[in-house]
């Protein structure tokens, strides 16, 4: 199935556009480690420029990750674009920087995992439901475990909240002689 995500880029004489559609085979197949699937719809956009080509990525859909609070499946929205800078060489070579070198004669790119790293960067540091909606159980035990209580799903509030660090005692003594 990967294959189907080759561009042949001596094909392209000015630009073009491939689409691409992003599902939970694509993520099981490209063996995604957070996202156990998901709708995801990608474009590719192909600028054929003077030495090399420059390749426009867009993704917009939903994945299915987990959430960080109760470790149920989620659905999380997701739109990003990006560009890559696709030069012919003498052998293959991803630097990281945006930039990849492919042998002249092979003369194509294949965007998968291109497109998976895209998806993968653009989900949100922390995932978590909408309150009221992670699993009811997992918040039963997180709350019985936890040394705090939970104030609701978003707030994470200390028992006591009086307590404060005596270290910042001295440090308000220096604020209030100034």
């Amino acid at each position: 199935m990967l294959e189907n995500f080759e561009i042949d880029l001596k094909a392209i004489e000015d630009e073009g556009v491939f689409s691409y559609s992003l599902d939970d085979a694509f993520f099981k197949e490209i063996d995604a480690q957070d996202i156990s699937g998901g709708q995801v719809e990608a474009q590719v956009i192909v600028k054929k420029m003077s030495a090399s080509y420059e390749l426009g990525l867009h993704v917009n859909g939903v994945i299915t990750i987990l959430c960080d609070r109760c470790l149920d499946d989620m659905i999380q929205p997701i739109e990003a674009d990006t560009v890559l800078k696709v030069k012919f060489g003498p052998s293959y070579k991803d630097d990281g920087d945006d930039l990849i070198i492919v042998p002249e004669e092979l003369g194509k790119v294949n965007v998968a995992w291109f497109l998976y790293e895209v998806v993968a960067l653009s989900i949100p540091i922390q995932h978590v439901h909408e309150p009221g909606k992670c699993n009811e159980e997992m918040m039963k035990i997180l709350k019985e475990h936890s040394g705090q209580f939970l104030e609701d799903e978003n707030n994470v509030v200390n028992n006591d909240s009086n307590m404060t660090d005596p270290r910042w005692n001295d440090l308000k003594k220096l604020l209030n002689n100034n």
